[in-house]
């Protein structure tokens, strides 16, 4: 045995006679030790002993039921201690002995600090408590509350925790875990930490008192307990209510799972007993508020639950009134009249059903001057049921007046909106709960339902209401409602599938069962019923003649009204959609070059307005279906007329009608590409709009998920149609410049033949007086024949975008292709002919580039043209520089001239122009040693500008009139078609004649 002055025993803090004492001293000396704020593994309270070294205090109610307050004699047979298991893993002795005392105080420096700050609260409180205490008023001291409940580790007591006032319940759950995890990270080397969220875990208000066992033991038995609310703080509750005489309260922890089976099987309990006015009590209050946990969650929005009068209220003051009225009665009041009948009714709540005015009803012998059976029978009613239909709606908030239900033994005939958004609903079972949990724990926190229906048609969220500051825009008194995904809502008897406006006096009909009167008691006078009743209607109507004449005037003005409106049902959108693309499938078809776009808008506009949202991204998968399917067949026909690959024969023989032709073939391609950007840019809009409707879907539904794959891949369908459109009508327009292009390198612009044919079409140009000044843009007549061939190229290509209503980004995009084929052609190929490196050859090819570009600035196209025929201008006039002057230049200033021609590019341009047949390049234009000259001379034809898809509002306006006479023609040959779908389906006698 070491000595007393060992420093392996100095360093754990213990004296040397304690290692021989007998293990009942040992945990004796232990106990007079103030426990620490760790859980206590015993069957006892653990801190009976511990406030015998705490300075008396006064006794009050609460203390004498406390256990810690229990006397202090030791009991004959105490009871045993459990010591913690021996570690699997090997350990220092040191560690072993640490741990072994683990269970009356930690060592930790830590808990060191928190139990000599535990021991100066305790000593220091006015009116201590074994479960909590509160500081004086004047002091900035902290408070102390003890957390019981073994929800951590299995045997644990309790946690005690220092709180403010203003401690809410979640923060004290939040350090109880701190604490747990702290206190398992020091006990457990290498074993993973369980992660514990305080979402996971309640705290409970629980009134209860302490009973001493036969054996001595202290047993803690409860009375009744409630859940503690996240935003509650537990000292101000202890501070503000107290428990009557002979009961504490103290505050324990559960997991959240555990406490909700503990209440169902509760609740089972009650109903295989019978339900009794507590029961009753109990599950009114919880429907009537929404539910019990859920209304805990609600936060702040549970404090509004003192708009809804409890029934039990009700029924207590109701049995007060009716013994006072009993009492009078039995002094010999009788049935003589009241003269202050208004006090009566103010004060008796019975008289609030009185049926007649000025009469008082008896709670026990009924109406005055009644039968005898009939007294007999109101004798025998249940006042606590009567009591029940006695209810005053709220004065300033709106309320819904329930007009028909499912269930009357769980409807209630007021809900109030007591916040700014009222979601009706029902409960969720246990997987529809575990979703919502799943999402929250992403981020993605669910609307909560504030009140549950009980039919079997009502979905967990079901419909949702807001009003007044949540929807700022609205005016005074409205409010929106939307239905959820799914739920069947209607609006005075209309079906609605989108957000509607909600005024007060409408009917809102959920289901198939329930029928809601809104109500908002701020606006005054009430306004009327939006819907009329069955028996307010005016049955004269409907059998004069003159309502079938209104009907016929109504549709005729339907028929002819120039608004951009196409009525049709759901289930004839696959024939409308069939019938719109099959009679307009080309530019030739008399509806306008934008007819399929324009009336697949107007189609799609009134689906996502009146009709099932789940129609809208089927209509859009449909329609892109079909355009993508016409398209790949015009396109096939195309490559039967022009193939890719030409024969032999038929190379060198493209001439203007050649080109004409090719125009005319183009014309169904750039139609459809035409067609398909206008109706992407339309659809996007639409998917954008579905976006923001569904903000207040729950995240993650498979449904919104499943209709947004619907429409991403119609989209990309469109995309598809653009891009192989664009791509065919640049190709095959490239093809045929490619041919044509030599020609601008070979023409000579001076030449006789060549100025006289240019002065006889400036001639024919002059004399023709009814030409406009579009079409003398157009006009290449003017042109050398070699130049105007290459021009009408552009020429086709530039009527062939206007005649299809091009976008704008588009044909910029198309004449950008174009001008870059343009430019890399012919610099390859001047650059690959170096007997073209002269001043004379220069001038002739910058002539008629010239000639090019000029046109081309006159068709609105020279900015596009200059960019990206920059290149080919500078070579050019690099070449047409004097020869006088070159000869002075060097090689460092010519490159700063022309920055754009790479090193290898201008390299080659010097050493193979004509400076004559003996004159040898001069040493100025040597490159500077170090310089790459083993770069490529030649432009890539893949560095080509990419296309980039149109992402614009869509030109197509639909709040305007129908633009054009051919598209109102369409749009009336439409509606007279679905006016006959609709007439086929209605027997005979029930139909309408134009």
């Amino acid at each position: 045995m070491e000595g007393s002055g060992s420093p392996r025993f100095r360093k754990l803090h213990f004296p040397v006679g304690l290692w021989i004492n007998s293990p009942r001293k040992h945990f004796a000396k232990l106990g007079r030790r103030w426990p620490s704020a760790i859980s206590v593994k015993s069957t006892t309270s653990s801190d009976a002993a511990s406030l015998h070294e705490a300075p008396s205090a006064p006794s009050s109610s609460l203390s004498n039921s406390t256990p810690s307050l229990a006397s202090p004699s030791p009991s004959p047979s105490p009871s045993p201690a459990f010591l913690r298991p021996r570690p699997a893993g090997p350990q220092s002795r040191t560690k072993r002995i640490s741990q072994l005392f683990l269970r009356g105080r930690s060592n930790s420096d830590r808990d060191r600090a928190v139990g000599e700050r535990e021991r100066e609260l305790w000593a220091t409180s006015v009116a201590p408590s074994a479960h909590h205490y509160l500081p004086i008023a004047s002091s900035s001291a902290p408070g102390l509350i003890k957390i019981y409940g073994d929800a951590f580790a299995s045997g644990a007591n309790y946690r005690s925790l220092l709180a403010n006032i203003h401690s809410t319940s979640r923060q004290l759950i939040a350090q109880v875990i701190t604490r747990y995890t702290e206190r398992e990270r020091e006990e457990t080397e290498d074993a993973v930490i369980q992660k514990h969220s305080p979402e996971d875990f309640l705290l409970c208000d629980v009134i209860g008192k302490s009973v001493q066992q036969p054996d001595g033991a202290i047993k803690w038995e409860t009375e009744c307990r409630r859940c503690v609310a996240p935003w509650e703080c537990p000292l101000m509750l202890v501070d503000m209510w107290r428990p009557k005489d002979g009961f504490e309260r103290r505050f324990e922890i559960y997991r959240k799972e555990d406490y909700e089976r503990e209440e169902r099987e509760r609740e089972k309990d009650r109903e295989r007993e019978g339900e009794s006015h507590q029961g009753v009590r109990w599950r009114r209050s919880r429907m009537s508020s929404g539910g019990g946990l859920e209304e805990a969650e609600r936060g702040h929005r549970g404090r509004n639950t003192e708009l809804r009068r409890s029934i039990s209220d009700m029924n207590l003051s109701l049995r007060r009134r009716q013994g006072n009225h009993v009492s009078n009665e039995s002094r010999g009041t009788g049935n003589q009249p009241n003269n202050d009948g208004g006090a009566q009714d103010r004060k008796n709540i019975v008289s609030m059903i009185n049926p007649q005015p000025g009469e008082v009803m008896r709670a026990k012998v009924g109406w005055t001057n009644q039968p005898a059976d009939e007294e007999k029978h109101y004798s025998n009613c249940d006042l606590e049921v009567m009591s029940q239909s006695l209810i005053l709606p709220p004065t300033d908030r709106p309320y819904f007046l329930l007009l028909q239900g499912y269930d009357q033994s769980k409807d209630f005939v007021l809900y109030i909106m007591a916040g700014f958004t009222h979601v009706f609903g029902r409960k969720p079972t246990v997987k529809e709960r575990e979703k919502d949990r799943e999402r929250e724990r992403k981020g993605k926190r669910p609307l909560k339902v504030d009140t549950f229906l009980s039919a079997p048609d009502i979905l967990v969220r079901h419909l949702l209401v807001r009003r007044d500051a949540a929807v700022p825009e609205t005016p005074k008194g409205h409010a929106l409602m939307r239905p959820f995904r799914g739920g069947a809502v209607t609006h005075n008897g209309v079906t609605v599938y989108r957000e509607t406006v909600l005024k007060p006096g409408d009917v809102v009909g959920l289901g198939d069962h329930f029928l809601f009167l809104y109500r908002d008691p701020r606006v005054t006078p009430a306004p009327p019923l939006a819907l009329t009743l069955p028996w307010q209607a005016d049955t004269s109507t409907p059998c004069c003649p003159s309502g079938l004449v209104d009907r016929q005037e109504a549709l005729r003005q339907y028929l002819g009204s120039t608004e951009a409106l196409l009525k049709f049902h759901s289930r004839h959108a696959d024939v409308l959609l069939q019938e719109i693309i099959s009679k307009n499938p080309s530019p030739d078809s008399g509806g306008g070059p934008l007819a399929p776009a324009y009336l697949l808008s107007i189609m799609i506009d009134h689906a996502s307005k009146h009709l099932d949202p789940a129609l809208t991204p089927q209509i859009l998968l449909k329609s892109a279906n079909l355009i993508k399917d016409i398209v790949w067949d015009n396109i096939k026909e195309f490559g039967d007329k022009h193939p890719t690959q030409n024969s032999p024969d038929q190379e060198g023989e493209i001439n203007t009608p050649n080109v004409q032709q090719l125009s005319s073939d183009l014309r169904p391609l750039m139609f459809w590409m035409s067609n398909a950007t206008e109706l992407l840019n339309f659809f996007q809009v639409k998917v954008e709009t579905m976006e923001k409707e569904w903000e207040f879907e729950a995240p993650g539904d498979p449904v919104l998920t499943a209709d947004m794959d619907t429409c991403s891949e119609a989209l990309a369908q469109l995309d598809d149609v653009i891009m192989h459109t664009f791509q065919q009508c640049v190709y095959h327009l490239t093809k045929t410049l490619y041919s044509l292009l030599p020609a601008l390198l070979d023409t000579n612009p001076f030449s006789s033949d060549e100025k006289e044919k240019e002065k006889d079409g400036a001639r024919g140009a002059e004399g023709d007086e009814n030409k406009g000044e579009e079409g003398a843009v157009d006009d290449v007549s003017i042109l050398p024949p070699k130049v105007a061939g290459l021009v009408e190229v552009y020429r086709c290509s530039l009527m062939l975008s206007r005649e299809a209503c091009l976008s704008p980004p588009l044909t910029s995009q198309t004449f950008g292709y174009l001008f870059f084929f343009t430019n890399t052609s012919l610099l390859n190929t001047l650059l690959e002919r170096d007997g073209l490196f002269s001043w004379s050859r220069a001038v002739q090819i910058r002539t008629n580039l010239d000639l090019v570009l000029d046109w081309l600035q006159g068709a609105g196209l020279g900015d596009i043209a200059s960019e990206f025929m920059k290149k080919l201008s500078v070579t050019v006039n690099f070449l047409c520089i004097p020869k006088t002057r070159l000869i002075q230049s060097s090689w460092t200033s010519l490159k700063e001239e022309h920055e754009l021609l790479s090193h290898a590019q201008l390299h080659h341009l010097l050493t193979h122009y004509k400076l004559g047949p003996t004159r040898a390049p001069p040493a100025s234009w040597a490159p500077p040693p170090g310089t790459d000259l083993n770069g490529d001379i030649f432009e890539s034809f893949l560095d080509h500008p990419p296309l980039i898809l149109p992402n614009e509002t869509p030109r197509l306006d639909l709040s305007q009139p129908i633009p054009s006479p051919e598209l109102q023609k369409e749009v009336t040959r439409l509606r007279t078609f679905l006016w006959g779908l609709d007439q086929d389906e209605l027997p005979a006698n029930q139909r309408t004649r134009l």
